[in-house]
């Protein structure tokens, strides 16, 4: 009978395996064979680990571990059936079958002529059966049933030790992390505060006002485990808040970032698509709009705007690096790989408008596309960012350093954030059609401060029914809450931090006012902190969200809110936390009667983003809010220029004198509302000859034109009298910081 192909193969295989040099020349040629088909493209279901992709990794894995599963599962089963002990037949035969009955025939009954009819007794007698035969079959049977339950019996058994062994595993587990607990319990180390000291960390730079913004609406809230918080929105990716995260700790105390996101807060969210950003700065929105285009376009790596301003100047924490005045880095520029295609491009931007409208000029704000070259498109964005540089140093510099006095507050020292929410509409629970869609409903003023002390934080929410916002109306605010504040008498510092809209804080009536009555009450010294603009949100935002939400709950629930002295009432007997007082229309007029009718001018207004007073009817005004005089640190802001409220008359413009001993002295000159650096050479009359430089772009940077740039301008339109420029380059000079400031100021 021919043999099967398996059977051949198998006698081949057995061959093989019994000669090993035949067997590694079969596998040399195998695997000959097999890299030549990968070479040839074929056999593509050969492939390797690091060719498979992520899900046919995973997959294989799988299937790896079912396989091992299997075969260990197969393998113990083998070993359970080998260390049983088999019973042979022999010794089956002899334990059961020690003495042996002989067996007898006996002949089936049948008639014979011999046989005799039995008797009576012997049909009423059992009778006599023969004994069964006992053959090799059964006893096969027999001893198979036995193994049988034999193994059934050890199964048993091992699934019983298994169960014993689980069990005294998890209770070795349970002894081996109480001892650990106790280890670490008593062990005071910095490993042990590692975890919390991270989170805090983590929080505190995620909360921090350059990195998120509080929203201030009344249902911008977030609940987890019964704890309600208000929401902060992200301004950057979590991407880019963890480099920057690393690099501010440093190497020791590195996050991967799976944990920077496990540890955000749950409040600190993502923006979503209903939180529109209606606060938004003019001036990083314009260059996040190109940046955008430019990386759509493959020119730039990256959409972040801080990375782009780290590529043009050295350090980005450097005062003359970011001002764009230091001599490394103040000539550099963006230079993306333009594309050889000269078509024309179009981008977005927001640009001021001015409408006429029954002959009064307003200003329109519209987001515009513009259309150029891919040159114009690059040279807008260089020279946005430029100045976005100068803004971005004054905005970080400001939250770095208030954050440090709210740390580090002393005894004597008190931090007084406020800001004017949203005027309250007051509701009722029904209203008629007249009074929802006509001009009856009340609004309340509301202005909310947070007030900082050694001791803690305390905030305040003053109530009123007159809608002025002016600076009079600011300080019939602040009256009760310097009132509590000023329970302390070790009190004699004040700060006060707000945003810098020209017509409640940054005036120069409310310098008049900063001078006078804060030492009526006692105080010694004070300063006050502009926000730089667009940037000036914070946690009184917060605070007006959470009283409008509680008054809002109080109307659906059936009560009624119809003047503002309700709505003072109502939350006056709330259970907050934030202490309310009562502002009426008397308290602001008796701060009316402080004003004088004539002050003196202040220039320069909005580039004032501090001031500080220790004298009665003195300030001094500062660029930056820096806070030097008080760390008793060396000021690295420009020295401030000292206003005197004493005299009654205004103090005169800065006009420079019409001697002649001003001939040949450097003047900046204002010429259809743009300011010019240039040279007097002579005055006629209430005229004055300057022959003027030519600017390099946005730049501190100056060169004499080759034609002569000479003109004649009344000596109102000479802003200040300046020092010689000192020399850059071969050509070009630039100015001191000093006039440089009052420069880009005009």
């Amino acid at each position: 009978m021919p043999l099967s192909s398996k059977e051949r193969y198998a006698r081949f295989r057995a061959k093989l395996m019994a000669d090993p040099a035949a067997r590694e020349e079969n596998l040399a040629r195998r695997r000959e064979r097999q890299r030549q088909r990968k070479q040839a493209g074929e056999g593509n279901h050969y492939h390797t680990v690091k060719e498979l992709t992520t899900v046919a990794h995973a997959k294989k894995k799988e299937q790896w571990r079912l396989h091992q599963k299997k075969c260990r599962e197969k393998k113990r089963q083998v070993e359970a059936l080998m260390n049983l002990t088999p019973v042979s037949e022999d010794s089956f035969v002899d334990e059961h079958h020690d003495h042996p009955e002989p067996f007898q025939h006996f002949s089936p009954p049948g008639p014979s002529q011999h046989s005799t009819p039995p008797g009576p007794s012997q049909q009423c007698s059992t009778p006599h059966k023969p004994p069964k035969k006992t053959t090799s079959s059964s006893r096969t049977g027999q001893r198979t049933k036995k193994l049988r339950e034999e193994i059934a019996q050890l199964k048993r058994d091992l699934v019983k030790e298994k169960r014993r062994a689980d069990r005294c595993r998890k209770k070795a587990n349970r002894l081996m992390i109480t001892k650990r607990r106790k280890e670490i319990k008593n062990r005071s180390t910095k490993i042990f505060r590692k975890g919390p000291a991270r989170r805090r960390s983590v929080v505190e730079f995620l909360t921090r006002d350059e990195n998120s913004r509080l929203l201030p609406g009344k249902k911008d809230t977030v609940s987890k485990d019964r704890v309600k918080e208000q929401r902060r929105v992200l301004s950057k990716s979590l991407k880019e808040l963890h480099k920057e995260y690393n690099a501010e700790v440093g190497e020791g105390c590195v996050v991967s970032y799976r944990q920077f996101v496990r540890l955000r807060p749950f409040y600190v969210t993502e923006p979503k698509a209903n939180d529109r950003n209606t606060c938004a700065c003019l001036d990083h929105e314009n260059v996040s709009l190109l940046l955008e285009k430019l990386h759509q376009s493959g020119l730039v790596a990256s959409k972040s705007t801080t990375e782009a301003l780290g590529n043009i100047v050295c350090d980005m924490k450097s005062r003359e690096c970011m001002h764009r005045l230091c001599t490394k880095c103040c000539y550099t520029e963006m230079e993306p790989l333009l594309p050889d295609e000269s078509g024309q491009v179009s981008w977005s931007q927001w640009q001021r408008e001015k409408v006429c409208t029954d002959g009064k000029t307003y200003s329109h704000f519209v987001k515009k596309t513009l259309t150029g070259t891919w040159a114009d498109l690059v040279k807008s964005f260089n020279e946005k960012l430029d100045r976005l540089a100068k803004h971005q140093y004054t905005w970080i510099h400001q939250v770095e350093k208030c954050r440090e006095v709210k740390n580090s507050l002393k005894h004597h020292e008190a931090v007084v954030h406020m800001d004017f929410s949203e005027n309250y509409a007051c509701k009722l629970n029904v209203e008629v059609q007249h009074f929802h869609w006509g001009g009856s409903r009340k609004q309340a003023t509301v202005h909310t401060c947070m007030a900082y002390t050694e001791e803690g934080s305390q905030a305040y929410a003053t109530i009123s029914d007159s809608l002025r916002h002016d600076e009079r109306a600011v300080w019939a605010h602040l009256k009760p809450v310097l009132d509590d504040i000023q329970r302390n008498p070790r009190i004699t510092t004040v700060h006060f931090m707000s945003d810098g809209p020209l017509t409640q804080y940054r005036n120069r009536k409310n310098f008049y006012l900063m001078c006078t009555l804060p030492f009526i009450r006692g105080i010694k010294e004070m300063t006050w902190n502009f926000s730089e603009k667009a940037h000036g949100k914070g946690a009184p935002d917060g605070v007006g969200g959470s009283i409008k939400r509680i008054a809002d709950a109080f109307v659906l629930q059936g009560g009624d809110i119809q003047h503002p002295e309700e709505l003072f009432s109502f939350l006056e007997k709330s259970n907050s936390s934030v202490k309310f007082h009562w502002v009426s229309e008397a308290d602001i007029a008796r701060v009316d009667e402080a004003v004088p009718d004539v002050l003196p001018v202040v220039r320069g207004t909005l580039g004032i983003h501090q001031v500080t007073t220790n004298t009665p009817g003195k300030i001094s005004c500062r660029e930056l809010s820096c806070f030097c005089h008080r760390m008793g640190l060396s000021c690295e802001c420009e020295s401030p220029s000292v206003l005197n409220y004493n005299t009654e008359k205004a103090a005169p413009s800065a006009t420079i004198p019409t001697q002649d001993d001003v001939v040949g002295k450097m003047v900046i000159v204002s010429y259809d509302k743009k300011p010019f650096v240039g040279q007097v050479l002579k005055v006629v009359g209430e005229e004055v000859e300057v022959s003027c430089m030519q600017q390099s772009g946005t730049k501190n940077c100056f060169v004499w034109p080759q034609i002569r740039d000479v003109l004649f301008y009344f000596q109102t339109d000479v802003i200040a009298v300046i020092s010689e420029p000192e020399p850059s380059t071969s050509r070009s000079s630039r100015l001191s910081l000093e006039d440089w400031e009052r420069f880009i100021l005009v």
